[in-house]
């Protein structure tokens, strides 16, 4: 049709190649015909290049998506990095650019086509090919987004079972570091037989009419009335009297006494597990 356009025109020119001032009212007709065609020959060259120029950005637009979703693909394998994870959305932003960019270019096609005079099958049926295309490239761009967007809840769920192990990991270093503590912890206390007894802490027991009776700690005992200590990190006991007596058992080769001719001045706890092992509890009467 466009050679059959030209050869008309190229007649018309022949025809109408003399000057104006004497051309007949035929001649006349046959130049406005000529100048006509002319004018729809550039505008249908000028409309058919403009259509080929927009197939040609949209086809290459979509070669790039192919790129892009390849490297998003091959950077989202495994845990992702911080790197990894800038990389991949500044590819996915790329892509979001480039499918909108399609997406409007075909519209304005679309239009433009429905606007023209003339019906071309082939412009419309490349339109049609170009936006079945980019349907499947959404298709595949919205199984690549579930992809990350799993992942993304795999490392949330990870984060979260990490998160969950360390506040088991902290509730049980916690609660070894009170067993530990309640395994270490010891009373003392040094006082005269007299307050001992007044508080509580020690009792008479045994003996016949009252004679050989000794004293001995009370089962029912007030803590507060003690001194409490790590037994661990507290090895001396201060005592500083003349009359010194034990009224709890501990093994005696587990101390020494810190002593001069007539007072004792502390017990140095040599074996603390050993001193401590009979009872936790240190009761000496001066």
């Amino acid at each position: 049709m466009k050679n059959y356009i030209l050869i008309a025109a190229t007649a018309l020119i022949s025809l109408t190649a003399c000057s104006p001032e004497g051309e007949t009212a035929e001649q006349k007709r046959a130049r406005e015909v000529q100048d006509s065609l002319v004018a729809i020959i550039n505008d249908k060259e000028t409309s058919v290049n403009d259509f080929i120029s927009a197939f040609d950005e949209v086809e290459r637009n979509l070669d790039s998506v192919s790129i892009k979703q390849n490297v998003i693909l091959m950077h989202s394998d495994g845990d992702m990095k911080l790197t990894q994870k800038v990389r991949i959305n500044r590819e996915i932003k790329a892509i979001n650019d480039l499918m909108d960019a399609n997406r409007k270019k075909l519209a304005e096609l679309s239009k433009k086509l429905k606007r023209s005079n003339t019906k071309n099958a082939q412009l419309e049926k490349t339109i049609a090919t170009l936006t079945n295309q980019l349907a499947v490239k959404d298709q595949e761009l919205a199984a690549l987004n579930q992809r990350l967007v799993d992942l993304d809840a795999q490392v949330a769920q990870l984060k979260t079972s990490v998160d969950t192990l360390s506040q088991q990991g902290v509730a049980k270093s916690t609660l070894i570091a009170e067993r530990t503590t309640a395994l270490h912890t010891a009373y003392y206390r040094v006082d005269d037989k007299k307050e001992l007894r007044k508080a509580k802490l020690i009792e008479r027991k045994g003996g016949v009419l009252g004679l050989g009776r000794t004293s001995q700690l009370n089962k029912d005992l007030d803590k507060s009335k003690f001194t409490q200590i790590d037994y661990t990190q507290t090895t001396t006991i201060p005592v500083n009297s003349k009359d010194f007596k034990m009224i709890t058992p501990h093994p005696s080769d587990s101390y020494k006494l810190d002593k001069t001719d007539k007072l004792v001045n502390c017990i140095l706890i040599t074996n603390p597990e050993k001193f401590w092992s009979e009872s936790k509890y240190l009761v000496v009467s001066n």
